[in-house]
C-alpha cells in the first residue's frame, strides 16, 4: 500500500513486531515484564521482536494488545457492519443479478 506497493502478510507482521517493541519500550516495560503480564514466554516476544519467529498465535496478540493497553484498538480493525449480514441478504435478493434486454 505504501508508494503503491502491496503489503504482504509478512510486512504487516515484520511491522506489528516493529510495533510492539516501540509500545513495550514505551511502556517502560523490559520482555520479561510483558511476559509476565502477558503470559506469553519472554522467548517468544523476543523471537517475534527480532524476526527469528514471526508466528504469533491470537491469543497472544490478544495478550500483548491487552498489557500495552491497545486491545479498544481492536474495534478499529474490525468495526462493526453498518447493517447486519440477513439485512444485506435481503437487499441482495432484491437486486437483480442481470439485466436482460429485448432485443429490437
Amino acid at each position: 500500500m505504501e508508494n503503491g506497493r502491496y503489503i504482504t502478510g509478512n510486512d504487516l507482521l515484520e511491522l506489528f513486531a516493529l510495533r510492539v517493541k516501540e509500545y513495550r519500550l514505551a511502556a517502560r516495560l523490559s520482555q520479561k515484564e510483558l511476559a509476565e503480564r502477558s503470559g506469553v514466554s519472554q522467548a517468544t516476544i523476543s523471537h517475534f521482536e527480532q524476526g527469528v519467529n514471526r508466528n504469533l498465535t491470537l491469543g497472544n496478540f490478544i495478550a500483548l494488545l491487552r498489557v500495552l493497553g491497545l486491545e479498544q484498538r481492536l474495534a478499529e480493525l474490525m468495526p462493526e457492519l453498518p447493517m447486519q449480514p440477513m439485512a444485506l441478504r435481503k437487499i441482495e435478493k432484491l437486486i437483480p443479478k442481470r439485466v436482460r434486454r429485448n432485443a429490437k
